[in-house]
């Protein structure tokens, strides 16, 4: 059987990166606040296969802006719009994402890239 690009694409598990600019005033607990909220939070949503996340750590000779990152795993593109639609996730960003964060980067990646199944 195979598989047009677009459903082979549909089909392939996607890694999901939050790069988050906090904001310079939030209280130096609000990360591990975030932190926690994550994870109780997001991992509710069935479609999310992982969720790692953590805060900056200070690395002589590099700058980054990003404070705190959110990796989030999905079996594939459907389940990722599924969970991002999810009132769970809504509610996350609206709370606590939005509130608090200056700058978001998203960077998405295919982590099994499709092979012709042929060759199975």
């Amino acid at each position: 059987m195979r598989c047009s690009p677009l459903t082979a694409f549909l089909y392939r598990m996607i890694h999901h990166l939050k790069l988050i600019q906090l904001k310079a005033d939030l209280p130096a607990n609000r990360v591990e606040e975030m932190m926690v909220e994550s994870r109780i939070r997001i991992l509710k949503i069935q479609d999310v296969l992982s969720l790692a996340c953590g805060k900056k750590m200070p690395v002589a000779g590099h700058k980054t802006l990003a404070d705190l990152f959110l990796a989030l795993e999905f079996e594939n593109s459907l389940k990722r719009t599924s969970a991002f639609d999810h009132p769970l996730y809504q509610q996350f960003e609206a709370q606590i994402l939005k509130p608090n964060a200056e700058k978001i980067e998203v960077l998405e990646f295919e982590m099994d890239p499709g092979k012709d199944v042929r060759f199975s």
